[in-house]
């Protein structure tokens, strides 16, 4: 009996351990992952396309040289652009009409490089205060918008919508196509797509839609982001399950 009774706790402590090892290499690899995805996701949200930067600054030293009225407002949205990459942009989500003034300070520095009237006409529909979504995601769609556009835009040229629907969140960029752009959003080594799509993988894995259209004449992206509002509250449980 005595025999039986040791056995039995030898197996149970063996069980223990055995137990415990998993359970801890389970807990290790689930932070491992998710290390992984937040890493990931740090690396995406940073490729920003330095040349913007760079074209924005000599644009600004253009105006001040000039003394152009323009220049204290173009600093200014410069200013509230960078403020918004470098800190506001490292929460898990921010208010959408936050990132929607992210996108008029980008599209007020671009306007820079041209004469003619705003040469992008961008509109919002729904209410923009009522959801929160991960910051920079659209930014590299419109900046393809912008780099595969002839050299010459007219007033209203670039379209871009963002319209909030009940739980749903649509954005839609279009522009003309330039000549030299035969493949204008899949290029060799772009960061644009490939990068959207990564991070929508991630962070919103089957709960969007990203449709491209090309008429020969204008390109059209459309983005689909389904379940917002339940999304504020769900998806940081995504992250810490993975």
């Amino acid at each position: 009996m005595n025999l039986v009774t040791v056995a039995i706790f030898l197996f149970l402590s063996w069980l223990a351990r055995v137990t415990e090892t998993l359970v801890l290499n389970t807990i290790r690899k689930e932070q491992l992952e998710k290390q992984a995805v937040e890493a990931e996701l740090y690396y995406l949200k940073s490729q920003i396309n330095p040349h913007f930067l760079f074209n924005t600054l000599n644009n600004i030293h253009t105006l001040v040289y000039k003394q152009a009225p323009a220049a204290p407002e173009a600093v200014m949205h410069l200013a509230s652009l960078m403020r918004y990459m470098i800190y506001e942009s490292n929460a898990a989500t921010v208010p959408l009409a936050r990132e929607i003034s992210y996108l008029r300070d980008y599209v007020s520095l671009q306007q820079l490089r041209y004469k003619n009237s705003p040469v992008a006409d961008l509109q919002l529909a729904g209410e923009a205060e009522s959801c929160s979504i991960a910051p920079l995601l659209f930014i590299h769609l419109l900046e393809n918008a912008y780099k595969h556009s002839p050299a010459r835009l007219e007033p209203g040229d670039l379209k871009v919508r963002v319209e909030m629907r009940e739980d749903s969140l649509t954005f839609s960029v279009q522009n003309p196509i330039a000549q030299k752009a035969a493949r204008p959003l899949e290029e060799p080594g772009g960061i644009g797509l490939p990068n959207v799509r990564k991070r929508l993988a991630l962070l919103y894995p089957g709960q969007h839609t990203l449709t491209i259209q090309n008429t020969g004449s204008t390109f059209t992206v459309i983005l689909t982001i389904h379940g917002l509002h339940r999304e504020v509250h769900e998806r940081k449980a995504h992250l810490l399950h993975h």
